[in-house]
């Protein structure tokens, strides 16, 4: 049995990671995508959604223009981690698709209320676009079975010393999102630093003659810090490609609810709040508690998590 989804993105190098595996897992069925500012400009972000779909050899999957900027701030500098273009430099042919006339809003409450079965929306940029569509079109709640967006951390950060880069680029929007009613998975920088593919294989991926594949070695290769620079030292993080990996093998991960917040002010703006103490976890206790509750990935077996990324690359040759 397929589990429809919805992606909302920011296409850089491991949101192409992410479409790659989720077109080709067995388990899963695209039924649209959102494009939002993050990694790359907007324009930049639907242009390189478009290209990397081309590549999986995906079929007809609507693609539509979310926000530009976050709910509240002015729009931030681009960020350049992803290299200009937002993949590293890689060259990939223009692509013939379009994305839709509607906005990315419309668009996921039209694909959400039109599918048989409830939906899973899975997060992988700031959640601009999916605090819009809770917000304004609250009849979608009803029909998501679960939000599983990568950002956040309990630890420490990595665009400031506690705050990771989704959730900084727009708090108020990850706080809409994790204060809905709709079950919410945090798969963030706990593991998402750690999840990562062995050089060799990025080579062999690399050196490979189908399309989707090669793209994933050279993909590997540029998620180092400035991938756009020649000779960059080999990382291999699947990034948020880990938070799909999360979805179809959850199995694989350790996950428990814990409260959470964001922290919308100060020093700390940006900041995922994780309540890990042992009172926290008694529910009875907290019943009045008005700090949602949410699931946390915080560990798991990423050596079986990396393998099950490369299967699912791999079955690009069938």
């Amino acid at each position: 049995m397929t589990i429809p989804i919805v992606l909302d993105v920011d296409t850089g190098t491991d949101d192409a990671l992410a479409i790659l595996y989720a077109i080709n897992h067995p388990e899963l069925d695209v039924l649209g995508i959102s494009c939002v500012a993050g990694n790359s400009g907007l324009d930049q972000v639907v242009i390189n959604t478009n290209k990397v779909l081309d590549a999986a050899g995906a079929p007809d999957i609507p693609v539509a223009v979310g926000a530009r900027q976050p709910l509240i701030e002015r729009a931030r500098p681009e960020g350049a981690f992803h290299g200009v273009d937002g993949l590293g430099g890689i060259a990939l042919p223009d692509s013939a698709r379009r994305p839709r006339s509607e906005s990315a809003v419309e668009m996921l409450r039209a694909v959400i209320m039109r599918s048989a079965d409830p939906v899973t929306l899975v997060g992988l940029a700031p959640q601009t676009n999916i605090a819009m569509l809770l917000t304004l079109h609250p009849e979608v709640i009803d029909r998501l079975t679960r939000i599983v967006f990568m950002g956040g951390s309990a630890s420490s950060g990595n665009v400031t010393a506690v705050a990771e880069f989704n959730v900084w680029q727009d708090p108020e929007a990850a706080t809409c999102v994790i204060e809905s009613p709709v079950p919410t998975a945090m798969y963030g920088l706990d593991v998402f630093t750690r999840l990562a593919v062995d050089r060799s294989t990025a080579d062999r991926l690399s050196a490979s003659t189908q399309p989707a594949i090669r793209l994933a070695g050279e993909l590997l290769y540029r998620r180092g810090a400035r991938s756009d620079r020649p000779g960059h030292d080999y990382v291999g993080l699947i990034g948020d490609a880990g938070a799909l990996v999360f979805l179809t093998n959850p199995e694989l991960f350790q996950a428990t609810d814990f409260p959470v917040r964001v922290n919308l002010s100060g020093i700390g703006r940006g900041q995922t709040i994780v309540d890990r103490r042992p009172a926290a976890q008694d529910e009875a206790a907290w019943a009045d508690d008005p700090w949602p509750r949410i699931e946390v990935v915080l560990d798991g077996d990423l050596a079986a998590a990396a393998d099950q990324f490369v299967t699912t690359i791999d079955r690009y040759r069938d």
